[in-house]
């Protein structure tokens, strides 16, 4: 018998390999007391045959093959270690290889699917097309009679090794919605609980915009999906119905999610059109089983290959946590060209495309291991250890073009499941990229419900959402994401400003004795808010974030949204745009400690959100402004900073790092930061490790620059609330309301400002949120003056907030803002203005955007009385210079009444 063995990264020479073979067997079946006969080795081969006995003479075909024949040669007796050796060459898969307890081994007797010396064999879940030819226009055309007698669509297209570009409009960035509405058709509760489980979406595009639907025969246009993008979230639906005349599509599905919903301006694309197929490396399949492809400059199609997929899995392993699939390798295996095909109901939006399942996926598995595969060329996920699996690996495997995300450890529930943890798994040394194709808020690395799990030395990149997420639980209530070790990863270039609300690490609920140490973050960039180094979300506990180098990113190197007793200590964060270190929420629990870092940058403030209201340790940091421009903690001067109790021992200072403008952040001797405790880390180590061809693979991949967006023409808003049926919200409006004790946003008849319609706003005592009942209206308004008028009609016992908000320049920033309690009109300045009760006043707001120190006014027309007008008011907020977001919330804590109506919005 013969045995491979390697050196991690490196195969042993031919001559070593023969020497070690020997002294490896004998010592094997020493320690083992198993005898020669009892090893079992089947080989497989492309030309194989499954129905062979798998010996070097008679190899199978495929995998299943081999495990078939592994199962023959079990039950004639033999009990030993097996070893199934894959020759060279092209597996074409039909059906996933199925791995049962039955197909695994132990720790004395293992399960090895191996390349052959030298061999790169590869498994591929889709079919070649030939037989392309010119079809005019630069577009070449191949017949599929498979698709065209309906028994094979694709949705995913690989040409000479790279994924082709599904037509789409437009080529580049995205178009904007101009607006949207939604009609509740099954009020029950969604899965969150949150959403109706069913509504339809009536969506008006710009009329430029929409031109590339109009012609389209209703057969034709019920393959075209609208994607549209969302914060973290992405929608794909098929289209209904569509109107020339109005530019107005229907589409129907889940309700929105009332935090995350389509709104004015949301970015989309429209996707699989054939007038759309306009640009190199597009293609387009049509139901008569014709496939068009316009070729890439040089692009020869005569010699190309063109591939695509059939099957979507390739490995499935089904064990439990009581009976596992256990003690299995993979080694040196390719796994390529999976599909996905949109369901008739779309893809709803899930945060980290949490309900897409996985190319190679696992239940029950332990100490089961890839080591030097390749997977890639997928509509899903790549691989996940789900449900009642651990100790497992995945090592220097090479994980890239997939549709959703990387790598998955654990499952997407509030808790671990105690019959069937996830636990202990490692993800080393691997090289993740260029994915998220189809659902671009997927993540590189994510681990659900599952503690003690280490993420170490990947390179992790390309991606439109977060790197790495680690936790599932919003908030602090029991989690068993805990002690996660997260070290020496390299995780760049994500975002490409596509999503919001994202970061190279991303975490969740309580996470107590989690480390995040020796990572290298940078080049991430989201669409509006949130493109951050490391993001503790909703719940964030007991995590430490040390020795990791941050630079290049949009909003921040640190955010905390909330959390608790969170470390970030000793990190070298440099070169944030916005701003540098941010806390959203205001807490009276210890948040964070903030101590010994070194911050360096050129724009944006040092501090932000609820710095000096929550409660937090900080000291021993070394903060510089590399532009020379004055250095304030939330507008405060360092000194003025440390009597209120913050920043103890910090100093502002050149921190002396070697050349961080080329990329070299080492501390130089004699660094100011090394006397406040700094400590120097080599942040070279993190990435990949081993031979140096490995090493030069992570390195071997361009980026795209994220390039300027087009920004969105103005859209002005016009809601008189006419064309809505009384008794059921007001559609196209933003909305949040806590229904409890008849709190409502309701269309009503009973009265209105004009017309014969408005809205009413219930309030009642105890609501969970006190800003409920909340409508607004989101615009992208960047400079001019703006304009906002409405009806307003309140009671003694409204209290209600209106106001302009920033969400672009100045996240949470308010500009204009008006206070309507007992019975008075109350502004920031002081001033106030007594109201009719149970009357129709109007409201009246201009102000000037795309400046600093704009200036806003109010008129307000009191019935039977001349216009009283308050000119030249400041913003709330210094940093205000757009109007993203009008919105009127009401913070009675009682049963109360108001009404709106007659909402209008505009630039010039």
């Amino acid at each position: 018998m013969r045995i491979r063995e390697f050196t991690f990264g490196k195969s042993l020479s031919r001559a070593c390999v023969a020497g070690v073979m020997v002294s490896a067997v004998l010592a094997m079946l020493a320690a083992c007391s198993i005898s020669a006969a009892d090893l079992i080795e089947v080989h497989v081969a492309p030309t194989g045959n499954d129905a062979a006995d798998g010996s070097r003479a008679k190899p199978v075909g495929s995998l299943i093959g081999a495990r078939d024949a592994v199962r023959r040669l079990r039950a004639a007796g033999k009990t030993g270690p097996v070893r199934v050796v894959v020759a060279d060459g092209t597996y074409r898969v039909v059906e996933p290889l199925v791995l049962t307890p039955e197909d695994g081994g132990s720790a004395e007797a293992p399960v090895r699917y191996e390349a052959a010396p030298g061999a790169k064999p590869v498994f591929s879940g889709g079919r070649v097309i030939a037989g392309f030819k010119p079809a005019g226009d630069g577009v070449w055309a191949a017949q599929v009679p498979e698709v065209a007698a309906g028994k094979w669509y694709f949705e995913q297209l690989f040409v000479d090794g790279k994924r082709a570009v599904r037509a789409r409009e437009p080529n580049r960035f995205w178009h904007y919605l101009e607006k949207v509405e939604e009609e509740v058709l099954n009020a029950e509760r969604g899965v969150d609980g949150r959403r109706a489980r069913g509504a339809r979406q009536t969506v008006k595009l710009r009329t430029d915009d929409a031109a590339i639907l109009r012609g389209l025969k209703p057969e034709d246009l019920k393959d075209v999906n609208l994607v549209v993008y969302h914060n973290w979230d992405n929608t794909r639906r098929f289209i209904d119905s569509f109107d020339a005349a109005t530019s107005t599509l229907v589409t129907t599905g889940a309700g929105m999610k009332p935090w995350n919903q389509w709104k004015r301006n949301s970015h989309y694309i429209i996707e699989n059109c054939k007038a759309a197929c306009d640009a190199p490396g597009e293609w387009f399949l049509g139901r008569d089983g014709v496939l068009i492809y316009r070729p890439l400059p040089g692009q020869d199609m005569a010699k190309s290959q063109v591939v695509a997929p059939v099957s979507e899995r390739f490995i499935l392993i089904q064990g439990t946590a009581a009976k596992p699939v256990a003690h299995v390798t993979f080694s040196g295996l390719a796994f390529r060209h999976g599909q996905w095909l949109t369901p008739e109901s779309g893809f709803e939006p899930h945060q980290a495309a949490a309900p897409i399942e996985a190319a190679v996926q696992a239940d029950g598995a332990s100490h089961v291991t890839f080591e030097r595969c390749e997977i890639g060329h997928l509509g899903i996920y790549a691989l996940w250890f789900r449900k009642g699996c651990s100790d497992n690996t995945v090592r220097q495997c090479h994980i890239h073009d997939f549709g959703a995300g990387g790598v998955r450890i654990g499952e997407a529930n509030w808790v671990m499941d105690a019959k069937e943890p996830t636990q202990r798994n490692t993800i080393d040394n691997n090289i993740i990229r260029n994915g998220g194709w189809i659902f671009p808020c997927a993540v590189g690395v994510w681990i659900g419900s599952s503690p003690d799990n280490t993420v170490t030395h990947n390179d992790i990149s390309d991606l439109f959402y977060s790197g790495i997420s680690a936790g599932w639980r919003w908030g602090y209530d029991a989690s068993t994401c805990k002690r996660n070790t997260i070290r020496f990863n390299h995780v760049h270039h994500l975002g490409k400003g596509l999503l919001s609300d994202m970061g190279g690490i991303y975490t969740l609920g309580p996470s107590e004795g989690t480390v995040v140490a020796n990572n290298v973050f940078h080049d991430i960039s989201s669409y509006s808010y949130g493109g951050w180094g490391m993001y503790t979300d909703e719940g964030s506990t007991g995590i430490t974030f040390e020795d990791n180098l941050v630079y290049n990113t949009k909003d921040g190197s640190f955010h905390q949204h909330y959390g608790k007793e969170n470390i970030v200590r000793n990190n070298i964060l440099v070169d944030s745009k916005e701003r540098q270190i941010a806390l959203s929420r205001t807490e009276t629990h210890l948040t964070i400690s903030f101590e010994r870092n070194i911050i360096v940058w050129k724009t944006g403030p040092a501090l932000s959100g609820s710095w000096g209201k929550s409660k937090t340790v900080s000291g021993g940091n070394c903060w510089f402004n590399s532009a020379g421009a004055p250095i304030e903690f939330m507008g405060k001067p360092l000194a003025e900073w440390q009597k209120a109790g913050h920043e103890t021992g910090s100093i502002i200072a050149d921190p002396l790092l070697t050349d961080p403008d080329n990329g070299d952040f080492r501390v130089k001797p004699g660094s100011p930061a090394l006397a406040l405790g700094f400590k120097p880390f080599d942040y070279a180590k993190a990435g990949v490790y081993g031979d140096a061809e490995w090493i030069a693979l992570a390195k071997a991949w361009t980026y795209a620059p994220v390039g300027t967006p087009p920004i969105p023409r103005p859209v002005a808003v016009d809601d008189t609330f006419e064309r809505d049926e009384p008794g059921k919200p007001p559609r196209g409006v933003e909305m949040s309301v806590e229904k409890k004790d008849g709190a409502a946003i309701v269309v009503t008849n009973e009265t209105a400002g004009e017309g014969k319609q408005s809205v009413k706003l219930v309030d009642a005592a105890g609501l969970k949120k006190a800003w409920e009942p909340q409508m607004g209206w989101t615009v992208d308004y960047a400079s001019g003056a703006a304009t906002c008028a409405f009806w307003l009609r309140v009671e003694k016992a409204s209290v209600l907030n209106l106001e302009w908000r920033d969400r672009k320049s100045a996240p949470g920033g308010t500009g204009a803002r008006l206070r309507i309690q007992d019975g008075k009109l109350r502004l920031d300045g002081g001033q106030t203005l007594d109201l009719p009760m149970d009357q129709w006043v109007r409201y009246v707001i201009t102000g000037t955007l795309g400046v600093e120190d704009g200036k806003w006014s109010l008129a307000v027309t009191l019935p039977g009385q001349e216009t009283k007008t308050f000119a030249d008011l400041p913003y709330q907020h210094q940093g205000f210079r757009q109007l993203t977001w009008f919105g009127v919330m009401s913070t009675a804590n009682a049963t109360t009444t108001s009404y709106l109506d007659g909402v209008s919005l505009s630039v010039k």
